[in-house]
């Protein structure tokens, strides 16, 4: 479901909650995306999607209760139009192809965001790639004020 505004509506999914507001307030900081829910693992992301049905999720690989892989898996099989990334710390060609192989559409290693993370988005979404040219290359912000109160502290 596309945004009234033309922006692409995103739930974000990491269980650090430093890691979920900076890629947060790095897509608000674009201006190409409006993030309608975040999720502290990969349960909670496919209750958000449910609830919210997004165009994207971005859901870190490593969590509890639910992998990313896992959500993306059953997000798959529930929406199977939905675009859907992976993002990880993990490094390794097997762990990107076992995520593509479950149906993932992209996979970035942390340590390449923000830049490879946009590349993967302007791929998967054409239509914003002029615009997020011009934010790939301005500073992101550290915070978001529209990520879920419902992490533990100290995440």
């Amino acid at each position: 479901m596309e945004s009234s505004d033309g922006k692409i509506r995103v739930v974000v999914a990491d269980d650090s909650r430093t890691a979920l507001r900076s890629i947060c307030g790095y897509l608000e900081f674009t201006g190409q995306f409006e993030i309608v829910g975040t999720a502290k693992d990969g349960l909670h992301a496919i209750q958000q999607t449910e609830c919210f049905r997004p165009e994207l999720v971005l859901a870190d690989l490593c969590m509890p209760r639910m992998t990313g892989l896992e959500a993306a898996t059953q997000l798959r099989k529930l929406f199977p139009e939905l675009r859907i990334l992976i993002f990880t710390e993990l490094r390794g060609h097997g762990v990107q192809e076992e995520c593509l192989r479950c149906g993932v559409d992209g996979f970035v290693e942390k340590s390449e965001m923000p830049e490879r993370l946009m590349e993967e988005v302007c791929r998967l979404f054409p239509r914003i790639r002029g615009e997020m040219e011009k934010a790939s290359n301005a500073k992101s912000p550290a915070t978001s004020e529209h990520v879920g109160e419902d992490l533990p502290p100290g995440s």
